[in-house]
């Protein structure tokens, strides 16, 4: 904010003084305001352009702390991933909640008998998907095309694991760097780390 505040300055610093050289000697040469002028924007520019991504992330941290403090009251054992949704997780989730398509953020809470979806719908956590672990079968990762205009691949977390009626069911999840970021977790120590967390806490079927 100071910083802002301190550009205005500067602006106003510059057109005051442009004006005055102007009034004293209307045949000035300007060059240097115009430089300095032209600086000035440019930083300031700058600083806008920053100050209104931060002011986006900061809102994007605000939603997943409020919905990791919501998923915590259900249940406070539980340890929660920030996410993104694989087109096949959209899907999943279209066939068993139409009425709640998925955004683009959404977060895992792994406990100790079961893996939940959830999503921050207005001020609202809602639980879309709920996985026993005692009926997980494998949890890996694979390549999975990000939906977008770059189409580039990205490690996802497949999760398969067998419903309540005994049918076959696959979930894939790409994992957030950050509560907060849009960026997506690469391979790595990282998501090893979370594979074979995931893996200790299944309990195979």
């Amino acid at each position: 904010m100071a910083l802002r505040w301190a550009i205005v300055g500067v602006w106003a610093l510059l057109l005051t003084a442009r004006v005055i050289v102007v009034s004293i000697d209307p045949e000035a040469d300007l060059t240097a305001f115009g430089i300095a002028e032209a600086v000035a924007v440019t930083v300031g520019v700058a600083v806008v352009v920053v100050a209104v991504v931060r002011a986006r992330s900061a809102g994007r941290r605000r939603a997943d702390d409020l919905l990791e403090a919501a998923v915590r009251r259900v249940d406070p054992t539980v340890w929660v991933v920030p996410a993104t949704p694989t087109p096949e997780l959209r899907e999943t989730i279209a066939s068993v909640r139409p009425e709640a398509p998925l955004a683009d953020r959404v977060t895992w809470a792994f406990g100790a008998t079961e893996a939940s979806l959830w999503e921050l719908d207005g001020r609202r956590a809602t639980r879309l998907l709920v996985i026993r672990w005692s009926r997980v079968v494998h949890v890996g990762v694979e390549d999975v095309t990000v939906p977008g205009a770059t189409r580039r691949p990205a490690p996802a977390v497949v999760v398969h694991y067998v419903r309540t009626d005994d049918t076959a069911a696959v979930v894939t999840f790409f994992v957030r760097v950050a509560p907060g970021s849009d960026r997506l977790l690469g391979r790595g120590d990282r998501l090893d780390d979370l594979l074979t967390r995931l893996a200790r806490e299944r309990i195979v079927a």
